[in-house]
């Protein structure tokens, strides 16, 4: 990536995600929380012409930020309430998901499957011997995520062309590298199968309600920030179809209390989320700016 030399330059030049021979010039949206306590100042970088936003500082390997499977992606916990209500909302994404898909998959990859929580719920709603895997950058599966096979996301190389379904929620803009994550996902699907990527909305209606403290934004976890014509383009330059797009609204006002609190999210704040899930998801359909965008697409 090539920068300006200040992170708080209100304008500079970095390598397009989209076209690796071209610089956009990217504009600073401002500074954000750290959310890991271990980066120090970040902010939000967006280029004007296609929409995408990165986050700064670069972080060529950021693995360091999952150690222990601390962060809020692993949903940690395996019963009480918090967990019973993420695990209705899972089964229900989980049918919707499938619904969508149409043909009942044989082999499916959950690709960075945090919890295992929606990997479970999917392996719940399919036929028996049909072969679910979930993957992570943890050597030993999540607690609880027994009742499928697991790779380490290291180990996942003789998988490739076997899968009729992968799956990447919420994962891919967790990487500087978009493009190497979508190629990996393409690699491990068979030819006329379905890769299913979920990506947070750098334009959600709440951000500008919420600004820094809307939950999504994320960092430095969230390393890139997508826009509908970002994601599509960089989909379809990696082989991909686009079958079908959706926009997806994920309870978020919860988290995003707490972080205007400055408190540690816990089951009030999840229970404020599902209280306010309608009026999140109408303000959401009504302005067409969801939390999060969904591709459904076939590899080629």
């Amino acid at each position: 990536m090539t920068t300006g030399s200040n992170q708080d330059d209100a304008a500079f030049a970095v390598r397009c995600l989209l076209d690796a021979g071209r610089l956009c010039p990217v504009v600073s949206i401002g500074r954000f929380i750290d959310r890991s306590g271990m980066v120090g100042e970040v902010s939000v970088a967006k280029c004007p012409r296609c929409g995408m936003g990165l986050s700064r500082p670069p972080l060529p390997d950021p693995g360091f930020l999952y150690a222990g499977r601390a962060s809020q992606d692993f949903h940690p916990g395996t019963g009480g309430l918090a967990w019973f209500i993420k695990r209705v909302a899972f089964r229900r994404d989980a049918k919707s998901l499938l619904a969508s898909v149409g043909k009942t998959p044989g082999c499916v990859i959950d690709y960075g499957c945090g919890s295992g929580l929606f990997t479970r719920c999917l392996a719940d709603m399919l036929p028996a011997g049909t072969r679910v895997i979930g993957t992570d950058f943890h050597p030993r599966p999540p607690p609880g995520l027994d009742c499928v096979e697991y790779r380490p996301a290291a180990e996942v190389d003789d998988l490739a062309g076997q899968a009729d379904l992968v799956l990447a929620m919420h994962v891919v803009e967790h990487d500087d590298d978009p493009r190497k994550i979508i190629m990996k996902l393409v690699s491990l699907v068979r030819p006329g199968g379905h890769v299913v990527i979920e990506v947070p909305y750098i334009d959600c209606a709440w951000t500008s309600v919420f600004g820094r403290f809307w939950d999504p934004w994320y960092l430095p976890y969230h390393r890139v920030h997508f826009s509908r014509s970002g994601l599509s383009t960089l989909v379809g330059q990696c082989g991909l179809s686009i079958v079908r797009q959706a926009d997806i609204s994920i309870p978020s006002m919860g988290r995003t209390a707490a972080n205007l609190m400055r408190c540690q999210n816990n089951l009030g704040f999840i229970l404020l989320s599902a209280v306010l899930q309608p009026l999140q998801c109408s303000v959401e359909r009504l302005t067409r700016r969801p939390t999060a965008l969904r591709v459904i697409a076939r590899k080629l």
